[in-house]
């Protein structure tokens, strides 16, 4: 959905952030779509978030942005997410 992550090889005053969208459902149930943000900022704290019984928690997204002239294809990206049962 969004990247503007602080390139590595660009000095920021912000660290940026990326947003990704994921479809979830269980069963027959209809999917339900989670957005997480990789911003640590407490008001947008997105990382990890709740389904059904389920805690799921964005671990990664890559590629990292490196330099301007880098683009970055929407296919390209991977996220990492941990999925647990909530206790």
């Amino acid at each position: 959905m969004e990247d503007s992550r602080c390139l590595t090889q660009v000095e920021c005053v912000w660290s940026g952030q990326a947003r990704i969208a994921v479809a979830v459902w269980r069963d027959q149930e209809e999917p339900v779509t989670l957005e997480f943000n990789t911003n640590l900022a407490p008001a947008e704290n997105q990382q990890t978030l709740t389904y059904s019984a389920y805690t799921i928690r964005l671990e990664s997204l890559d590629p990292y942005p490196q330099s301007p002239e880098q683009l970055i294809e929407q296919s390209e990206y991977r996220a990492t997410l941990q999925i647990s049962p909530n206790r």
